[in-house]
């Protein structure tokens, strides 16, 4: 009796796996609704149809160990592509996929979860064997099982028509993205686009290599905007007291005249003559959000502070000098008792997404927290991002141009403001100040306008990998501790505050 339950349980999964998912993608939605796979929806179609003839297998010669196991493996398979496959869109707004949708859920999605369902079942099914289970001689199928194997056979032949069609024969392999599907073979697109050489990572896109300014180029000349005028450099200081690691973000709050100060996980409030530490405290990087490595810093009040790291996700401390340090454990390393976390998250962001940043800056006159890329081998783009102090959410992205009136011209048709490796910025009136450490250029970019309207030489100067505005005075900073002092140079009228209308 329970080996009759057996394959009537297999038999029934080989008919819902052929009618269900596979049929209806080649009958109605295909046949019907026109709708053509593409080369990974091929993928997860060809598994399903894989585990439901290893099922015919098992109801003609009995549910032998290498039936159930190979069942197991085609099942793992397709639960990775339906995972790969639905990856690539799970982060889309809502409503928004690729191809037609059942229920709402659109079939990339469905096949993770039929795959799921499918393993579930041979466990089950393996749950249900006994050892005296298995026969040496072909089994005779039963009527149930017959139309199983019916079904099977017909929807097969409905997917090798539609496969033909959209696919065609090798070497062919389908399409990324596939055009409507017809019976008509003028409307027919085979491709070899799937064939197009791409870097192999295990991966992928997220193989992008970690900020490094040390091998970049410093001479102001090489860099895309050439012959550009040279700040008048003053007498440089020095960070005075000692730091965990090297500096890596650098910032000035003038109601309360201290500079902010952030290293790999450390963050610093010193007096306005960097020579004394007045609080610091050194944050768990690994716990909750993985914070990676500072790499921007800013004051959001008198006593509010924000670290970024590289890979864009945040702190935001709060100065308390009665912070309870046993509740404070788990948010820092030392010092529990001179802040308290407000809150630790991640910037999400659409223009900048696969790259890092080595700078952040606030805009009173907004509320807005601001990042900037660096670029790296797989994406160069000079993007930058604002995000609402209200909720921390993304307000706007762009990528700087050069104002028409601003007397810049990049040096040669294939030279772009791209090429620049920001590490530090500062914000103030309407404008944000860059301080490149690719060619040891500082921008100005107006943030109404999102133009760069001037641009500066920064001589004697290389690696410089923060920046600050303190009065008028640039304090340009290096990793080592050593602070260039730049006066800050005479300008166009000041810029409009982005937000704020024009007088």
């Amino acid at each position: 009796m329970r080996r009759d339950l057996v394959y009537a349980i297999v038999a029934l999964a080989v008919l819902a796996l052929s009618i269900i998912p596979v049929g209806t993608a080649v009958f109605l939605l295909g046949f019907v609704y026109g709708d053509s796979p593409c080369v990974m929806c091929w993928e997860q179609r060809t598994g399903m149809a894989l585990i439901a003839l290893i099922g015919l297998f098992i109801l003609r010669y009995g549910p032998r160990p290498k039936y159930v196991g190979l069942a197991v493996l085609v099942g793992a398979w397709g639960l990775f592509m339906g995972m790969r496959h639905a990856g690539m869109h799970a982060a889309r707004d809502v409503g928004q996929g690729f191809s037609l949708s059942i229920l709402g859920v659109h079939t990339y999605t469905w096949a993770l979860f039929i795959f799921w369902i499918c393993i579930v079942t041979m466990g089950g099914l393996l749950l249900l064997l006994r050892e005296g289970d298995l026969q040496a001689a072909p089994r005779r199928l039963r009527p149930l099982e017959s139309l199983a194997t019916v079904v099977f056979m017909v929807v097969i032949a409905g997917n090798i028509v539609q496969a033909f069609a959209s696919t065609g024969p090798p070497p062919y392999v389908g399409q990324g993205d596939p055009i409507r599907f017809s019976f008509n073979p003028k409307h027919w697109v085979w491709s070899l686009e799937e064939y197009s050489t791409a870097p192999v990572s295990l991966r992928g896109r997220w193989a992008s290599e970690e900020p490094d300014v040390t091998a970049l180029r410093a001479d102001p000349e090489a860099g895309p905007l050439a012959g550009l005028p040279a700040l008048a450099m003053k007498e440089p200081k020095r960070v005075a007291f000692p730091v965990k690691g090297t500096i890596t973000d650098i910032a000035y709050d003038a109601e309360t005249d201290r500079f902010l100060l952030t290293t790999q996980h450390g963050i610093y409030v010193s007096d306005a003559a960097l020579t004394r530490v007045l609080r610091y405290t050194v944050v768990d990087p690994g716990f909750s959000v993985d914070l990676g490595r500072f790499a921007g810093a800013a004051f959001l009040d008198g006593n509010t502070v924000l670290a970024v790291g590289e890979n864009k996700s945040f702190v935001i401390l709060k100065e308390n000098d009665k912070a309870d340090p046993d509740k404070n454990f788990r948010f820092f390393l030392e010092s529990f008792d001179r802040f308290d976390e407000v809150s630790r998250s991640r910037f999400g962001t659409v223009r900048a997404r696969m790259m890092y940043t080595m700078s952040a800056a606030f805009d009173p006159a907004t509320t807005s927290i601001y990042t900037v890329t660096v670029p790296n081998s797989k994406v160069r783009r000079l993007v930058v991002s604002r995000f609402d102090r209200r909720d921390l959410t993304l307000s706007e992205e762009f990528m700087p141009t050069l104002a028409k009136d601003a007397g810049l011209k990049l040096g040669g048709e294939k030279r772009s403001l791209d090429e620049y490796y920001v590490t530090g910025a500062a914000i103030d009136n309407g404008r944000m100040y860059a301080i490149s450490a690719a060619y040891s250029t500082l921008v100005a970019i107006d943030l109404r306008t999102h133009a760069v309207v001037a641009a500066y030489a920064v001589p004697g100067v290389s690696q410089a990998v923060v920046l600050a505005i303190k009065g008028d005075e640039f304090y340009i900073a290096r990793a080592d501790g050593t602070v260039a002092v730049a006066a800050r140079p005479p300008e166009t009228p000041a810029a409009v505050p982005a937000g704020q209308p024009q007088g």
